[in-house]
């Protein structure tokens, strides 16, 4: 029998979901990066969008400054706000990647976030402000093509004909950019956005380079592509570019999710299965509900309907419960058949990321990682713990 966690009836509470975070994990990971990165004399920075995915950052940023971490990137200056509440250290520097949005200037400035400036009006008013209140740090974004955030060509030009006026109040730390597409084994859109990269540097004033993030990090070439900063993100947490490209193979997953059983129940085959009809029993099948959906993140696209036959599965005890027919708004249908009877009269959940499913075949299914990050937005029917809470207070892994 594989291993898998026992979570009783009273780890639950009046909740159907439960969720166990593992920060120690996060450490782990964020170390296994952080050497990996230092071969190149390069820095490590993590990003703590989304909440850090969902696990905290009042959890997980503080383990991290106190494992050697101290840079840090956030979306929004609200996230920053946040972060700096737990981070009041002056060496713990904050990035907000979204830029100075209008009438922000002064957030940023009275909590010590410094803007990754994304346009040219972006880098006038953060010059035009610092020039009146003192002279404050910023980073310039390079769209190197993928079309999102960042000056585009004809903007890097002016930038780098005006550069010193455009940032005379600025101490510009670096530039930084984005892959559009690393997933897969072709790293040739990955070399034309360097060349692009290359080509802005060449234009501009020197500054130490971010271009690299988990993904990179793992798939490309460090002494090309790692440049001054990296920026792990969803590798933190045990996510990877898919489930057969793992961080490492000590790489730890630091979540798992549980959820409430019902309605076990036999149905004949050739019955159809939720809305729409749109699963066929193929046998005669045993059923059962698990009680996420998704409004708590677990997406459509996981669903193993008539048209689309390879969806995700959850476990029981161990044994896996393929999820069939579409994935409802708080709950979701298994085949429990293949789960001994036994089984399902001792265990109350199924195990829905864990041990025996893993959060990278989730995300390679789905798309991407939403169902960590539903979770880890107040929720009424998640009861949240950290690993050491759950341990200390309900037993250790079967």
């Amino acid at each position: 029998m594989v291993d898998y966690r026992e979570v009783p009836l009273a780890a639950f509470g009046s909740k159907s979901i439960v969720r166990i975070r593992d920060i120690d994990a996060v450490v782990h990971n964020y170390r296994i990066f952080a050497d990996r990165v230092a071969q190149t004399d390069t820095v490590c920075g993590v990003v703590l969008k989304g909440d850090v995915h969902g696990l905290s950052m009042a959890a997980v940023a503080p383990a991290l400054y106190e494992a050697g971490c101290s840079c840090y990137f956030v979306e929004e200056i609200a996230e920053g706000i946040e972060l700096r509440g737990f981070l009041p250290q002056s060496d713990a520097r904050i990035y907000a990647m979204a830029g100075l949005l209008d009438g922000e200037e002064a957030y940023f400035a009275d909590h010590d976030v410094t803007p990754c400036l994304n346009d040219l009006d972006q880098i006038e008013r953060w010059n035009r402000f610092c020039g009146l209140n003192g002279r404050r740090g910023a980073v310039i974004h390079l769209d190197t093509h993928m079309n999102r955030l960042g000056l585009l060509d004809g903007d890097v030009d002016k930038l780098a004909d005006g550069f010193d006026e455009l940032t005379g109040h600025l101490d510009v730390e670096f530039y930084m950019s984005h892959f559009a597409d690393i997933k897969g084994d072709d790293a040739s859109g990955c070399l034309r956005q360097l060349d692009v990269l290359n080509g802005y540097l060449a234009e501009l004033p020197p500054r130490p380079v971010s271009f690299s993030a988990t993904d990179a990090t793992i798939l490309l070439d460090n002494q090309i592509f790692d440049f001054d900063i990296v920026r792990i993100g969803v590798g933190l947490i045990g996510g990877a570019p898919s489930a057969s490209r793992p961080v490492s193979p000590d790489a730890e997953s630091a979540l798992e999710i549980y959820a409430k059983l019902s309605q076990i129940k036999w149905v004949a085959a050739g019955q159809p299965v939720g809305y729409g009809g749109a699963y066929v029993t193929k046998r005669d099948t045993k059923l059962a509900l698990a009680h996420i959906g998704y409004k708590d993140g677990y997406l459509r696209a996981l669903s193993e309907t008539d048209a689309k036959p390879v969806g995700a599965f959850m476990c029981v005890g161990g044994y896996r419960a393929p999820v069939i027919g579409k994935v409802s708004m708080g709950m979701t249908t298994l085949d429990v058949t293949d789960v001994p009877d036994d089984v399902l009269k001792r265990c109350c959940c199924a195990e829905v990321v864990g041990p025996n499913v893993d959060m990278k075949q989730l995300a390679d299914l789905g798309g991407c990682y939403e169902v960590l990050v539903a979770l880890g937005r107040p929720n009424l029917k998640c009861a949240d713990f950290t690993l050491r809470e759950f341990e200390s207070g309900f037993g250790s892994m079967r």
